[in-house]
């Protein structure tokens, strides 16, 4: 393991230039448009498992500049990295990291170069931005769709540009090292009638290794249904993919593997004093890492199979009391996992109590097992108190024991205890401190975790500062859930626009 003591700074400059003094004297703007951004990540990165080895020191940097004029727009990002280490991978002066040209009409809009491209729910496919976690996968090439009020065409075709060098703390394997892989499909959505629409989807892809033939091919085909209020209160979703490809091996060429198949539908009736969803996912060998399907699963939860399992999930959730600022609800998950050859059972239930303007709290509470795989129980309180005019103080209280490798002869437990305490001064300035204290850790990974934060944020400018150490452990933003490292280190992140 790795003691990482890292340093963010980020910058965000945007605006507007006039087209002229006099135009800028009548109050009249020019439809030019302007924007740039800016983040630095600097890392000193020290191994304990050799404290004679000097900590290596890096910068992760990038600058994104954007333009726009009327109905067009472009955008430009590039980045560079600067490491001690000699080996040349960690040492790029300039990364042309995205390049973007795009028109914006009422019916069409055409994006040559850099685009983000989800398909429904993401199952099929998903090249999205994810900055928490240095994720930011584009199809480059183009793409053109026409739209009305009840048709909708789109077309595509590029190959997968994941970033290089991304500026994160815990950045995701791209999956993009040494590969090539090239896509190209559509989509057409028709809105027969008011509220419902109904999509079809297809789209190719390759993936080439480098100085090698195409080793994977996938076909992947999709159909979704959408309805508002098709009785009144009830909303409905569904969609269903399936995807046939191969593989090729060294010796005897391409082989093809079991078609996979990928489905989700959401139910949600709201004219009922508790608001009632049922959701369902049945995922069979559907194996792709260009997605980001639905877990069903809480963000405490790394839910590595995507590819085999079956689940559904109802929930209700009833609000009341002054504005309906107060709740009350529980779900109930239920499902299977074909790779663990398990049932998954996670009850929650979840609560949020105000009282008049001073006081707030949430309690939220469950317990998730695979039999004789592994369980999990997680419980969290936070409490939110006015102390003066303007100044509050919040206070959270987090519990986990989980359980794994019950069956085996040493049996793992992993057991997390957590008191995060904010104060806010005003609306421009916060204070934190966090505490975390892990009595299952082995004493070389340390037990007690310290640190302290502050915001300010006054007119254009927001900084943010983070000192000290955490455990680590399950990390999701966005749909996306990782095992994170422990961290020890600092960060300053900045961000001014105009």
């Amino acid at each position: 393991m790795k003691l990482n003591s890292k340093i963010i700074c980020s910058l965000v400059l945007s605006g507007s230039l006039m087209a002229a003094e006099t135009a800028l004297e009548q109050g009249v703007s020019s439809p030019f448009t302007w924007s740039v951004s800016d983040h630095a990540l600097a890392t000193s990165e020290k191994d304990p498992g050799d404290p004679e080895a000097p900590a290596i020191n890096t910068l992760n940097h990038q600058t994104t500049l954007g333009s726009g004029w009327g109905n067009l727009s472009a955008q430009l990002a590039f980045s560079n990295r600067i490491s001690q280490a000699s080996d040349p991978v960690l040492n790029r002066p300039i990364i042309l990291d995205k390049k973007t040209v795009a028109g914006d009409w009422e019916n069409w809009e055409v994006r040559l170069g850099d685009s983000h491209q989800e398909f429904g729910r993401g199952i099929a496919l998903a090249l999205f931005n994810n900055p928490a976690f240095g994720v930011d996968n584009t199809l480059e090439g183009a793409s053109v769709q026409f739209r009305s009020e009840t048709l909708s065409v789109l077309g595509l075709a590029g190959r997968v540009n994941a970033l290089q060098a991304p500026v994160a703390i815990n950045p995701v394997d791209s999956l993009m090292t040494n590969r090539e892989v090239r896509i190209a499909g559509g989509a057409i959505t028709a809105s027969p009638f008011s509220n419902f629409q109904v999509t079809g989807r297809f789209h190719t892809t390759e993936s080439q290794p480098d100085g090698k033939a195409v080793n994977k091919k996938y076909n992947t085909y999709g159909v979704g249904l959408e309805s508002r209020d098709v009785l009144p209160g009830l909303d409905a979703y569904a969609e269903t993919n399936w995807m046939d490809w191969e593989a090729a091996t060294s010796s005897k060429g391409f082989k093809k593997k079991p078609r996979g198949y990928a489905s989700f539908a959401a139910l949600t009736y709201s004219d009922l004093a508790f608001k009632t969803k049922l959701e369902a996912k049945d995922y069979r060998q559907f194996v792709y890492d260009f997605q980001r399907p639905p877990t069903l699963e809480e963000e405490i939860v790394l839910a590595t199979n995507n590819s085999d399992v079956s689940a559904a999930r109802w929930s209700v959730e009833g609000r009341f009391g002054e504005e309906r600022a107060s709740s009350l609800g529980a779900s109930y998950l239920r499902g299977e996992d074909r790779e663990l050859k398990t049932s998954i059972h996670h009850p929650l239930v979840f609560s949020k109590v105000k009282w008049g303007p001073g006081f707030e709290m949430e309690a939220r509470g469950g317990y998730r097992w695979m039999p004789e795989k592994n369980n999990l129980a997680h419980g969290s309180l936070k409490g939110k108190i006015k102390t003066a005019k303007g100044q509050y103080v919040e206070i959270e209280l987090r519990k986990q024991l989980l359980n794994q490798a019950i069956l085996t002869p040493i049996p793992i437990r992993e057991e997390r205890n957590a008191v995060l305490t904010t104060y806010t001064f005003s609306e421009s300035f916060n204070l934190g401190f966090g505490y975390e204290y892990m009595p299952t850790n082995i004493p070389e990974l340390g037990n007690h975790f310290v640190n302290g934060s502050a915001t300010y944020k006054t007119g254009m400018l927001t900084a943010r500062g983070f000192v000290g150490q955490t455990s680590g452990g399950t990390q999701c933003a966005s749909g996306v859930c990782r095992q994170v490292p422990p961290y020890t280190g600092a960060y300053l992140e900045t961000q001014l626009a105009f």
